[in-house]
């Protein structure tokens, strides 16, 4: 550093291990300009989703009036009265910490507001926790350690029918705070970490993770792969984004400045970050990474340039066999799909090469179940994951009609199982009727959210009404059609038969702030809302039958 101007400390927080080194660069690196950023409608409405669960959680937690529970988040724009609050609060052994922050770790070059911090029940220590607005419980497992609000602690956690879903995102992160614990002194006996997800919205609940568990699959150098545990891969990620922070802040804009550690690549997170307009967005169009990105990962998109594969006309060409039986196959062995991802990115190459979104699939046989009457069915669901909404479109020898069962003010369990047996009921109806003329019918959806909901309301008449006799469309687009950004229903539908939704917007993330409109607008503003949701249900419906026209047309 030259000058008066005073060095500059490295000091990452939470989210860089878990995010492109590059961004960290970017943050260092005086020489790459700041960029003014917006985010989009859809990523700004999942960030608004996130705060909107995490501010609600810890509002019914604090509304519990536990003894002892502390809430900081209030001091979160004065940052020495917020680390020394936390710090007194970790000090009087308070047995519940939301909201604080910890001291810098200058030595280890971090920084953190953890979302929770928990007290181990038998000591000074403490468990560092998060809020996550997504399920960190499966279904497969039978031994998740799960706490409560009430008695939160790793100690008084019980063992449940379920599965603790190891994300490595979400883990680094514990293993991030649990780092800036150790730095200060106040870490607990043993490394675990808790997940307040939003599995259960009516009784929220904190999942338990052992952060030195293997449980995550990683490339080696001397292995191939090995397994890893969150605080192994945090470390590892860590202190590599250290050195590229310390390597950007050496750069000045001078002749002699050293390369960065980290170049642009083109990948998923490239999407939403606010750096990608001075970042990958300046590599060469025909960059393979910037025109694919999220196909394949960063240490992927490594392992094809050390083999000469820089463009999408490259990577379009590539004999898949090859090039895994070689190097590549080396540095991507831990990847245990890499074979299937590969080829999923080719093709997605040979399109980008094409100028095409899809292509029929040489070979292919299209045989979609077919019925007298034909029964589209939709649902819609909000925050809470109540469904609300249950849309059909039936087709028959004369015409289409649109059915709904909607009622955007359901909040509950049972107002939910009210409105779906009604449908179901309806449904049944509608089979026994068909059934009698001598006719047959078949029920149509997109995906598994249908079935998987109406079998919740089991038991069921067994008939085509019945959800275990319904045909998922996706199956079909999959096996008949290449795609070079996936195969969701709006992407296939606008591009394969050409229909459009009538709204300019359409979406989930976007049906769920019309459902609160409906719910809490102006009266002008929920007639408004709800005539959208309707718009948009019906849309989704009648554009599924529009694919399964337009696939057997194709066959």
């Amino acid at each position: 550093m030259g000058g008066d101007e005073p060095a500059r400390v490295v000091l990452l927080g939470g989210y860089a291990a878990k995010s492109c080194p590059r961004v960290v660069h970017n943050e260092y690196d005086v020489t790459v300009p700041e960029v003014a950023w917006q985010p989009p409608a859809d990523l700004q409405r999942l960030f608004d989703l996130g705060n909107e669960f995490e501010s609600d959680v810890l509002a019914r937690w604090a509304g519990l009036d536990l003894d002892g529970f502390v809430d900081l988040r209030r001091l979160d724009a004065d940052k020495p009265a917020h680390i020394e609050a936390t710090v007194e609060a970790m000090r009087g052994r308070a047995p519940v910490i939301v909201g604080g922050r910890l001291p810098d770790d200058v030595a280890g070059a971090r920084t953190g507001k953890p979302d929770i911090l928990l007290r181990q029940r038998d000591g000074a220590g403490y468990h560092p926790g998060d809020v996550k607005a997504h399920h960190v419980l499966g279904t497969r497992g039978t031994a998740a350690a799960v706490s409560t609000l009430r008695a939160p602690a790793h100690a008084d956690a019980s063992v449940v029918d379920a599965e603790a879903r190891y994300r490595e995102r979400d883990l680094v992160q514990l293993a991030h705070y649990w780092r800036m614990l150790e730095a200060c002194g106040l870490q607990a006996d043993r490394p675990w970490g808790a997940i307040l997800g939003d599995d259960r919205p009516d009784d929220p609940v904190l999942v338990w993770f052992d952060l030195t568990e293997p449980r995550f699959r990683t490339f080696s150098r001397s292995q191939g792969s090995a397994d890893r545990s969150a605080l192994e891969r945090y470390d590892h990620e860590h202190q590599f984004r250290v050195q590229v922070a310390r390597r950007a802040l050496e750069r000045r804009g001078h002749e002699d400045d050293p390369e960065p550690l980290v170049v642009p690549i083109g990948h998923s997170e490239c999407r939403t970050c606010q750096w990608a307009q001075v970042c990958v967005d300046t590599l060469p169009a025909a960059d393979v990474s910037r025109e694919l990105r999220g196909k394949l990962g960063v240490r992927e998109y490594l392992a094809l340039s050390d083999q000469g594969v820089r463009t999408v006309d490259e990577l379009a060409d590539i004999d898949t066999t090859a090039l895994l039986a070689g190097e590549y196959g080396v540095q991507t062995a831990h990847l245990t799909n890499r074979a299937e991802r590969l080829r999923r990115a080719v093709i997605a190459a040979q399109l980008a090469r094409d100028g095409a979104v899809l292509r029929l699939k040489p070979d292919t046989v299209i045989d979609i179940p077919t019925a007298d009457v034909e029964v589209d069915l939709d649902i819609e669901w909000g925050r809470q994951e109540h469904v609300y909404f249950w849309g059909l479109l039936v087709t028959d020898a004369d015409g289409s009609r649109y059915v709904s069962f909607f009622d955007p003010d359901i909040d509950t369990a049972e107002a939910e199982a009210a409105l779906a047996r009604k449908c179901l009921g309806w449904l049944h109806e509608l089979a026994t009727r068909t059934v009698a003329a001598g006719r047959t019918m078949l029920v149509y959806h997109y995906w598994i959210p249908e079935p998987t909901k109406a079998r919740e309301f089991l038991p069921l008449p067994d008939d085509a009404s019945h959800p275990d006799r319904w045909v998922d469309l996706l199956p079909y687009v999959r096996g008949s059609v290449d795609s070079r950004y996936g195969h969701g229903l709006k992407l296939v539908a606008q591009n394969g038969p050409g229909y459009s939704w009538r709204d300019p917007d359409p979406g989930g993330l976007q049906s769920q702030d019309w459902l609160e409109q409906a719910r809490h607008g102006a009266p002008t503003e929920r007639e408004q809302a709800r005539a959208r949701l309707l718009a948009y249900n019906e849309d989704d419906v009648r554009a599924t039958l529009a694919v399964r026209n337009w696939l057997r047309g194709m066959a």
